[in-house]
């Protein structure tokens, strides 16, 4: 299972975006078959190993197998557990850490580029928290 998923890997990440084969199903570079001769269909690398991990019992294209399937690799990992999902944990930044923030804000916000708001979300603090900030 482990080399079926490392292959399907190395095929996903090719450059190209196709993968040739030849009529008996072998895979050939498509400059090694012009060059002999031999006629090659394009495949598109997901197909191939959506097939692939479906001929090996996993079940890629059934949307509630894929949720069944991560929250599985969540709870084996530890990411993504009841406390996650209930919301991440509390951080508490430092003062030196709000005044660099504080002072990234006054860049942005001098340029115009975003909304207290959006700023607030992007560094990952509630808009009301942000706002205390600004004023303290």
């Amino acid at each position: 299972m482990r080399d079926l998923i490392k292959d399907a890997i190395a095929d996903l990440k090719k450059s190209d975006g196709f993968i040739y084969v030849t009529a008996d199903g072998k895979r050939v570079d498509l400059h090694e078959a012009a060059a002999k001769g031999l006629a090659v269909t394009p495949v598109n690398p997901k197909d191939a190993v959506i097939k692939k991990l479906e001929a090996a019992g996993l079940h890629l294209s059934d949307g509630r197998f894929l949720n069944e399937l991560n929250e599985l690799i969540s709870l084996i990992s530890g990411v993504g557990t009841a406390a996650a999902a209930k919301g991440s944990k509390r951080r508490s930044f430092s003062e030196s850490e709000k005044s660099k923030i504080v002072e990234e804000w006054q860049k942005v916000e001098a340029a115009g580029k975003k909304t207290k708001a959006a700023f607030a979300r992007e560094i990952g603090v509630g808009y009301q928290t942000f706002i205390n900030w600004l004023r303290g």
